[in-house]
């Protein structure tokens, strides 16, 4: 991955981490059960977008 790769995984994680801390602190019941998958989807989507980008940057 490049650089502006990495800057525009960062621009995007810091806003998002703020949301689900907002998230959290909005919920009354604390069920951490929807955060937790939405969580483990987003680092799925990043491990496969990162592996799908290193196959392009190098044939």
């Amino acid at each position: 991955m490049n650089s502006m790769s990495f800057l525009f995984f960062g621009m995007m994680l810091i806003p998002f981490i703020l949301l689900l801390i907002w998230m959290i602190r909005q919920d009354k019941n604390k069920n951490y059960i929807g955060l937790v998958v939405l969580v483990a989807a987003i680092f799925i989507a990043a491990y496969v977008a990162v592996n799908v980008d290193m196959k392009f940057m190098n044939p």
